[in-house]
């Protein structure tokens, strides 16, 4: 990891604290939080991190996702479509289509 990279992983926070318009939880107890997130077209979300678990879409989209290490991929999200992050994996988000909605099942301990 590079010191830029380090840096970047020590200081995302977690998106609740980042886009607090933007994610809300559904449902939290002592071992999984669900949180929804919404973002609207050209909307941006800044360097940020999620405990482990996987991102469910709830609907179709395309956007831009950037790592800790500044190395961006633009790609189409599929309604349905299932992806799973690591605890601590930091990126930030700019979506590039219509407002996009999906689901966080982050899983605790």
């Amino acid at each position: 990891m590079t010191r830029v990279g380090t840096i970047a992983t020590v200081l995302a926070r977690h998106i609740l604290k980042v886009s607090p318009d933007s994610a809300k939880v559904l449902f939290e107890n002592d071992r999984v939080r669900v949180i929804e997130v919404t973002m609207k077209k050209g909307q941006k979300i800044p360097m940020h991190s999620h405990d482990k678990g996987l991102s469910y879409s709830l609907n179709g989209g395309r956007i831009r996702s950037t790592n800790e290490h500044r190395k961006s991929r633009t790609f189409d999200v599929k309604k349905g479509e299932l992806s799973w992050s690591e605890k601590g994996e930091s990126h930030s988000v700019e979506n590039l289509g219509g407002i996009l909605r999906e689901l966080s099942i982050e899983f605790k301990g």
